[in-house]
């Protein structure tokens, strides 16, 4: 009878997102809004730790700055896109500065949401929604 009283227990896979900025305090904001939307989160400041992590478990988002020293963020975004096929993991592109893109250029260049960095994350959680059901 000790049974009919105990829950269920409902197991699911947390989405898991890469998340590519080279502004540490940015990334840790991201990071963290993200795990707080019940995401698995995991930080990277460089492409290649990403890339080598992706070959290993390929992720269900990427979100990526665009402006960064090494390698811009549409750079990731075409990498990805090229080296995963068919099945590449959707990529948001974001950035601080909005004069630096383009929306439409983002889209043309394989991006499948673009977002602007603010202090509020919200925009960012929402867009991450609509692509992670």
């Amino acid at each position: 009878m000790a049974g009919i009283f105990q829950k269920e227990r409902v197991s699911f896979v947390k989405k898991t997102i890469f998340v590519i900025d080279d502004d540490i305090l940015a990334l840790q904001m991201i990071v963290g809004v993200l795990q707080s939307e019940g995401y698995e989160a995991l930080p990277f400041s460089e492409f290649e730790p990403l890339l080598q992590k992706a070959r290993e478990k390929l992720p269900d988002l990427v979100v990526t700055d665009v402006v960064m020293p090494k390698v811009s963020g549409f750079e990731v975004c075409r990498r990805i896109k090229a080296l995963f096929q068919p099945k590449t993991p959707p990529v948001i592109v974001m950035t601080g500065k909005l004069d630096a893109v383009d929306p439409i250029q983002a889209r043309k260049m394989g991006a499948d949401d673009f977002v602007v960095k603010t202090t509020d994350m919200a925009v960012l959680a929402q867009a991450v929604r609509r692509i992670l059901p």
